[in-house]
């Protein structure tokens, strides 16, 4: 927020300004109220304006640290100013990923924007390991929560998308993600096809010694 309010782009927007401000000291219902007075002003803005703005707004956002940022995406601007612009950007401009990436339509910037649309090919690799995540979270209760072929066909598609990604770091981390989740699935399989009626896959882990992070299994010398 320290950033946001010391830019000097926002001295366009003074209005906005009083609602940052009232939004750092943790005035919600004050903020909140702020709001109103420059929604009014929005709605005399000309597209192109809005169009700055949003830009603006959503850029400094992607720089800053998640960490330490306030929630200044509240439902009244995003419903009658952001959303509202992103769409007609969108219709106006068919082929500049932005307005889709920020809507969140992560596929669709990367299918516009390329090697350039890094944070849209992250979020999809992030939502890929979520997914995968998901399927196996319950995994040390005997619970598998997805279909093999499904998430085979994810982790597949994951380690095809990383190609894209252009940290070596990330990409690393990724790959390290996706061996992990793909050892864990064939031991799965391995475990489903097993006469292990009166085991459970964690039991059979420690049997096998597959080290995986809910198995918890601690080795002494």
């Amino acid at each position: 927020m320290h950033d946001l309010l010391n830019d000097p782009h926002m001295n366009n927007y003074p209005e906005f300004r009083t609602f940052c401000e009232l939004k750092r000291r943790g005035l919600r219902k004050q903020a909140l109220a702020a709001m109103a007075p420059f929604l009014k002003t929005v709605e005399t803005w000309s597209f192109e304006q809005r169009q700055e703005f949003v830009a603006w707004l959503y850029t400094h956002d992607e720089s800053s640290d998640p960490d330490g940022s306030y929630n200044i995406f509240v439902y009244s601007l995003v419903t009658n100013v952001l959303q509202p612009t992103l769409y007609e950007w969108k219709q106006r401009f068919p082929n500049d990923p932005r307005p889709y990436r920020w809507l969140q339509e992560y596929e669709q910037a990367f299918a516009l924007g390329g090697l350039s649309e890094q944070i849209a090919v992250q979020a999809l690799m992030d939502q890929k390991i979520f997914a995968l995540w998901f399927a196996f979270h319950h995994i040390n209760e005997n619970l598998y929560l997805s279909e093999v072929d499904e998430d085979r066909g994810i982790i597949i598609e994951a380690r095809q998308l990383n190609q894209y990604v252009l940290s070596e770091e990330k990409r690393a981390e990724y790959e390290a993600e996706l061996k992990y989740y793909s050892d864990l699935l064939a031991d799965w399989v391995a475990y489903t096809h097993a006469d292990s009626e009166n085991e459970s896959f964690l039991d059979w882990c420690e049997r096998y010694e597959r080290n995986y992070l809910f198995t918890e299994s601690y080795y002494y010398e």
